[in-house]
């Protein structure tokens, strides 16, 4: 080969090798001003956010049933969490418990899974205003130092306050012209007009992924495995009520409800111990003292959905919930009508029925044969139909008010277990897929005053509403409140009682500052990996599955 040709060679590779390592070079300046200005890569290291969101955890099977669930991994005293390269032992005492069936089951040593990995979207809040349900990472303001992902609940310029496991909050206004919204403006004569309290409800996506199981009847558990913490063999919690003779439960192995006819009503009724109702989670370590009041603390916003497939043009189905002594009953015949219906339980147990129904519509008539999704859920004193996904009723505002007052007297009364039942009627229908479900219920614990022997109540908790400052005019100093899903055992604004002394002067407990929000969590890029059958020690193989959007 001629000297030139071989020099030309030589320079191509050089070229090549040149082009090469530029690209490198740019892909690794890319990456740290990605990081550094757009995205950023976080581990969850707590299941304060459970179970949507999981910190250190194991992955269960329930031996009963095969509903799958996770399980929190404790912290040692010093607050260390495991290695993910050694088996965990069992915490003693704490057996796992299936959300679903309620089956206990003891486990020695199980391989630890990570927490789960999520990707940020940075200084996103210095483009748009936070708003609320965003699930949002920020600086700790206890440490100053360690990075928290909850769920931001409130607003600057707002003031707070958990009602019966509800969120309320009023939006205020800088009345006095100090450049501050702040508690002066809410005790101002026109506050009381101008600035309402009001619920805060959730929107459709996010409501969607914060329902938790209290009852899936697709997961039908083996009586002989079954196993109940207080040793009472299993009984499916559905039960007939009237019209025994019309309902078969017994199909493919007691998934599918039959209701044969004749044409009057025939009634099911879910009947559990109250406690399944209380802001239980499967994720939570067991404890003597839980975290909840077991009398007042009794969540009725409540999802009951299945698969309605009519078998005769006259096949009608009936859902009904109720909340303290409010009952509500949607109905959704096969002739393509349907309407919500409400009623009163004066306490002497007989629910008096209005004349008219809540609201009422009409659709296409159902197809014999054809399964159709029915939803009926109250949640944040909103009652709602859905039929295959879309809204088709829901209770008017100036008839089922959310009135502060009036839950707290209700609560006073004695909170009574929810009434939840299936109506069927008209003629032959089956139900698949009957599932119960139920919303975040926000805890109001009381908790030590700086260190001292007495306790109060947590900020923004009931009878201690808690107002957010906002600057006009220095909006870095503005105040966010934040909640966790898994309200029992996280530690959130509620809790905390003391802060790092780098913050700026003038911070409040319970609050996170503008200037600590680092942004919104918006995917989670590595659930809780696989195992190898040789390397059981590292789970390297992602979860694909549960790879998502948080919302």
């Amino acid at each position: 080969m001629p000297a030139s040709q071989q020099d030309a060679e030589g320079r191509k590779h050089l070229i090549s090798l040149r082009e090469t390592v530029e690209s490198i070079w740019i892909a690794i300046v890319l990456a740290f001003v990605l990081r550094s200005f757009v995205l950023e890569a976080f581990v969850i290291p707590t299941g304060s956010m459970a179970p949507r969101l999981m910190g250190q955890h194991w992955q269960f099977e329930c031996p009963a049933c095969g509903y799958h669930y996770a399980y929190g991994i404790p912290r040692n005293p010093e607050g260390e969490a495991p290695r993910l390269s050694a088996a965990v032992r069992q915490p003693r005492g704490a057996p796992a418990a299936c959300p679903s069936c309620g089956h206990q089951k003891g486990f020695g040593r199980e391989w630890a899974y990570f927490g789960d990995r999520v990707l940020v979207l940075k200084y996103l809040y210095r483009f748009r205003q936070p708003a609320p349900w965003d699930v949002v990472v920020f600086k700790n303001p206890q440490d100053n130092e360690q990075n928290y992902i909850k769920r931001l609940i409130a607003l600057p310029g707002q003031q707070i306050e958990i009602v019966h496991g509800d969120i309320f909050y009023r939006d205020g206004k800088d009345f006095n012209g100090d450049g501050v919204i702040d508690e002066k403006d809410f005790e101002h004569e026109r506050a009381a007009v101008e600035c309402p309290l009001q619920i805060l409800r959730k929107p459709a996506k996010t409501q969607r992924v914060m329902w938790q199981v209290i009852f899936d009847n697709d997961y039908q558990p083996d009586p002989e495995i079954y196993t109940s913490r207080d040793g009472r063999p299993w009984v499916s919690p559905w039960r007939k009520h009237r019209g025994a003779e019309a309902w078969d439960l017994t199909g493919e192995g007691g998934r599918v409800f039959r209701f044969a006819g004749p044409e009057e009503e025939a009634e099911l009724r879910f009947v559990a111990d109250r406690r399944r109702f209380c802001p239980n989670y499967a994720y939570n370590q067991p404890s003597r003292t839980p975290a909840y009041d077991e009398k007042t603390d009794i969540n009725s916003d409540l999802n009951l959905s299945f698969t309605f497939t009519p078998e005769t043009p006259r096949a009608e189905v009936g859902l009904h919930l109720s909340s303290f002594s409010h009952h509500f009953r949607a109905r959704l015949s096969a002739d393509g009508s349907y309407r919500l219906e409400h009623g009163l339980d004066d306490g002497d147990g007989q629910i008096r029925w209005e004349d008219a129904p809540w609201d009422s519509g009409r659709r296409e008539p159902l197809l014999v044969g054809h399964g159709y999704q029915v939803t009926l859920m109250h949640v944040d004193r909103r009652v709602a139909l859905w039929v295959d996904g879309k809204e088709v009723l829901h209770s008017p505002d100036r008839l089922y008010r959310a009135d502060r007052e009036q839950i707290l007297g209700a609560v006073l009364r004695g909170v009574p277990t929810p009434m939840v039942a299936i109506l069927a009627s008209g003629g032959p229908a089956r139900l698949s897929h009957v599932h119960l479900m139920r919303d975040v219920y926000y805890t109001c614990p009381t908790i030590h005053d700086n260190g001292h022997d007495t306790r109060r109540k947590g900020w923004g908790t009931t009878g201690n509403p808690m107002v957010l400052r906002k600057f006009l005019h220095k909006p870095d100093l503005d105040e966010f409140f934040v909640l966790g899903d898994n309200s029992p055992s996280s530690k959130d604004s509620r809790m905390w009682g003391h802060h790092a002394d780098t913050l700026h002067a003038g911070y409040r407990d319970g609050t996170v500052p503008r200037y600590n929000m680092i942004g919104k969590a918006f995917f989670v890029y590595w659930p809780g990996g696989y195992r190898l059958p040789l390397l059981k020690g590292l789970p390297i193989i992602p979860n694909v599955g549960r790879m998502r959007l948080i919302r």
